[in-house]
């Protein structure tokens, strides 16, 4: 089996598992604003569409060289940091959250400088919190 027909496969089962959770994900009232729904159900739309054009026209590369390459230490390391995001995410004030989620991603990918450690992703998350909050009115887990 090609890798990519394997990956296209697990992308759709995970999309279909996130396009089921989204519609547990609680809407508050019904307003002009997004939902809370919108922009999960469109990121796993999204992985849906692409697991399955990938599983259809997979590439060349062989299953082991990506097994090995998803195995890796920085890529578990990743994953693990991105579950913690994801699961902590309506309980942890969502500028936090973030923060520490690119940081410890940075972290894992590498980079040792102290000035973009903390620059990038005070500003990834608070522009991320800036643009869903205020241009995409969607209201946002944050600590009162």
């Amino acid at each position: 089996m090609k890798s990519d027909r394997l990956a296209g496969l697990v992308i759709t089962f995970l999309g279909t598992a996130g396009l089921i959770a989204t519609a547990q994900v609680d809407v508050i009232g019904a307003g002009t604003a997004l939902t809370a729904r919108f922009f999960p159900y469109l990121l796993t739309g999204g992985l849906v569409l692409c697991g399955i054009a990938l599983a259809v026209r997979p590439g060349e590369t062989p299953l082991a060289d990506v097994l090995e390459r998803l195995t890796d230490s920085r890529g578990l390391a990743f994953a693990v940091l991105f579950c913690v995001y994801a699961f902590s995410f309506r309980i942890v004030d969502f500028r936090l959250g973030t923060f520490v989620f690119v940081l410890g991603a940075m972290m894992v990918m590498g980079e040792r400088r102290p000035l973009a450690l903390l620059i990038t992703p005070a500003l990834i998350s608070g522009g991320a919190y800036l643009l869903f909050r205020h241009a995409f009115t969607v209201v946002l887990p944050t600590w009162n």
